[in-house]
This record gives structure tokens, C-alpha cells and sequence, in this order.
């Protein structure tokens, strides 16, 4: 009795979750894309940053909450109207023993996002009137990455 009270249990978890997955966002996205990036000094740090623009500015009552993609998770970050940056901390190119404490790297990128997802796929975790939602974002493009330089060139 208690294994069937623990399926049933789960099954309508599972189909809550279901119902929360949003068949379109209610803006439309113009461009979604993730470029790597990487400090030009030694120990300077690596990441990813995921980028969506969407058609139009977003309605007061849609607030953008995280990202989920590559096992990890990140907050939305306003660039324009238009544009959010969702930034992932890499594990490249990060010298130990002279971070400081609060910007030292996350442990590992062990996040399972509330949804399957392949590499090239992200969760858009959002609220709308106060409604925890979910859009799959299934044509990221990678562009090329960033190489940032290690000092300003001389004159």
C-alpha cells in the first residue's frame, strides 16, 4: 500500500512539472546564444555566457528568475531592454591560493535542471503574475569564443 501511495505521489509530481513547461514564451526570442570566454591573464578566470534577445521589452508582470544549461545555473542579468546575460563561471584558467574568498569558483556545476535537456538546450526559469514557469530554449547557437587580451597594447 505504501508503494502505491509513493507512485501515485510521484506520478503527480512528474505532472505538475509537466504543466509548468510553456510551449512558447509569451515575448517572442529573437536570438539565443552562448560564447565561451577566458581571461588573457593568467588566472584570470573562464565562463560562458548565455545571451537572449527578445523581440520587445519584457511586460512588468514576466520576471526572468535563472537559466538552466550544462549542469549549471545562472541569474538573469538586464543588459538592455531588450537582451539578458546569463553568466556561467568556468573552471579554466583559475589560479588557486590567490582568490578571495567571495569570488572563488562554485564547487562543481552538479545542477539537474527541473527538465531534461541535451548540450545544446537550456530552461528559462520565469515568473509571470506571481507563476513560476519553465521555456525550453532549443536553438542556442555557440559562437565563436572570446579570447579577452592579456594587457592593452603599448604605444
Amino acid at each position: 500500500m505504501k508503494t502505491l501511495y509513493l507512485s501515485l505521489l510521484v506520478l503527480l509530481s512528474v505532472q505538475n512539472c509537466a504543466n509548468k513547461m510553456q510551449d512558447n514564451f509569451p515575448v517572442p526570442i529573437i536570438e539565443a546564444y552562448h560564447q565561451y570566454w577566458v581571461a588573457g591573464v593568467r588566472g584570470g578566470g573562464s565562463g560562458t555566457g548565455f545571451y537572449i534577445t527578445f523581440k520587445k521589452e519584457l511586460p512588468k508582470d514576466i520576471e526572468l528568475n535563472q537559466l538552466y544549461f550544462r549542469n549549471g545555473v545562472a541569474k538573469a542579468n538586464k543588459i538592455t531592454e531588450t537582451q539578458y546575460m546569463f553568466g556561467f563561471v568556468g573552471k579554466a584558467n583559475f589560479q588557486r591560493g590567490n582568490e578571495i574568498l567571495s569570488d572563488a569558483p562554485p564547487k562543481a556545476n552538479d545542477i539537474t535542471p527541473p527538465f531534461k535537456i541535451v548540450d545544446s538546450e537550456a530552461i528559462l526559469e520565469y515568473t509571470q503574475k506571481g507563476e513560476k514557469k519553465y521555456f525550453k530554449i532549443t536553438d542556442a547557437k555557440e559562437k565563436e569564443m572570446l579570447a579577452y587580451p592579456s594587457a592593452k597594447p603599448r604605444n
